[in-house]
């Protein structure tokens, strides 16, 4: 079977446009091949000479996956055996901007869907994604002149967090068209992903402007059949499945509205959170690769959680002596024990935000002595007890 000429390639700009259906004067013919995989092929765009899929791996920052893996763990999942047959571990989501492939994120957002018998599981954490979750992007959303160019935000760093994946916002006389879609057609099915991608942008405009606010319609590539009730009760409009994209269709009326959005005191500090991820920005591989301490804490990462984290384990793996090692250290103005510190809590965070307050064997696996030596650390460190700090997360 032939491919649709409406591909995801016509968004990279590969094929003409062509058939063009319309809301109002917005066009969006672009990545219809949901139907056209659903009949069991697989060689897309073979007429055009192009790949079935892109030359590089699709990836997406770990950050996206803290929800998922959060809502496992609390419906008593054991996460690291999870994520091993996805060749994933919890060490590696420690840090935040990880590339996971991206048809790994995927597969873990159905199989989980599956297996906690929640069919919207996608749905429900697009309902709940945060502007915090964005790190330093929130600040974007903050100074955001008006709703369009919030939106616009969003699409344009878009391709940092997640590859080979099409986002844009085109505008028409009465409406635009929020349209997003994974280049790579051997990622499929993605039901899960499409729903939570539709539902957080959603969510943030709601949060900018009004609980109330709502799209002119919403487009799936997938099928909508048994769903459509449920997807209608979350976005007050419209729902359509198979479709040629995934696609919020906005009224330019409510896109051109100023912004009058402000932080609540109530939704809590979120310094420590955009602090995380302006760290590991700022700590780039051209940078920080030069310093022992960054090829010192690549180590304590990789080993942490999984085998015993010592310096001499360390500073055999680098080639050279303990003594050396720690005259090194010393020199760039830290410790191994620093560093071996900040590691911990890191995943200590991470483990506590996504599985909650499981403490049997989190001090094992860190290397500490006992859960009460664990639990004292963590006080010092953050001024409150894990099982305090799992609290303050859920309230």
């Amino acid at each position: 079977m032939d491919p649709p000429r409406s591909i995801c390639a016509f968004a990279a700009g590969i094929v003409p446009c062509e058939g063009l259906g319309t809301y109002g004067e917005v066009s969006h013919n672009v990545c219809n091949f949901g139907q056209w995989l659903n009949t069991g092929s697989t060689q897309l765009a073979t007429k055009f000479g192009k790949t079935d899929a892109p030359a590089e791996q699709s990836t997406i920052r770990a950050l996206f996956l803290a929800p998922l893996v959060r809502e496992l763990a609390q419906n008593g999942i054991e996460i690291d055996g999870f994520l091993r047959q996805y060749g994933l571990s919890m060490t590696q989501l420690t840090s935040l901007y990880e590339r996971v492939p991206l048809r790994h994120f995927v597969a873990i957002a159905e199989e989980a869907a599956a297996r906690l018998d929640q069919p919207f599981l996608g749905l429900e954490l697009g309902r709940n994604f945060s502007f915090a979750d964005l790190g330093p992007f929130y600040a974007m959303l903050l100074l955001a002149r008006d709703l369009r160019t919030a939106v616009a935000s969003l699409v344009r760093y878009e391709s940092a967090w997640q590859t080979n994946t099409t986002m844009a916002l085109v505008r028409g006389k009465e409406t635009s068209t929020c349209r997003y879609c994974i280049q790579d057609p051997t990622i499929w099915p993605r039901r899960q992903d499409a729903e939570f991608a539709l539902a957080s942008v959603t969510t943030f405009i709601r949060q900018l402007t009004s609980k109330r606010w709502r799209p002119v319609a919403v487009e799936f590539e997938h099928d909508v059949k048994g769903r459509a009730s449920a997807l209608n009760q979350f976005f007050k409009a419209p729902i359509r499945g198979n479709q040629e994209l995934n696609m919020l269709v906005i009224a330019n009326e409510d896109l051109d509205q100023p912004l009058r959005w402000r932080l609540k005191p109530s939704e809590g500090d979120v310094t420590p959170i955009l602090e995380r991820h302006l760290m590991e920005l700022l700590a780039t591989p051209g940078e920080s690769g030069k310093t022992f301490a960054a090829r010192v804490g690549s180590l304590i990462a990789k080993r942490l959680g999984h085998t015993p984290v010592t310096i001499g384990a360390v500073a055999a793996e680098m080639n050279m002596s303990v003594r050396s090692l720690r005259r090194h250290l010393t020199e760039e103005g830290t410790s191994f024990r620093q560093l071996l510190q900040q590691h911990r809590r890191a995943m200590i965070e991470t483990i506590l935000r996504c599985e909650g307050a499981r403490l049997s064997n989190l001090a094992s696996r860190l290397n500490y002595s006992d859960s009460a030596v664990l639990s004292r650390a963590f006080k010092t460190w953050t001024g409150v007890s894990p099982r305090q700090y799992t609290r303050s997360l859920k309230s």
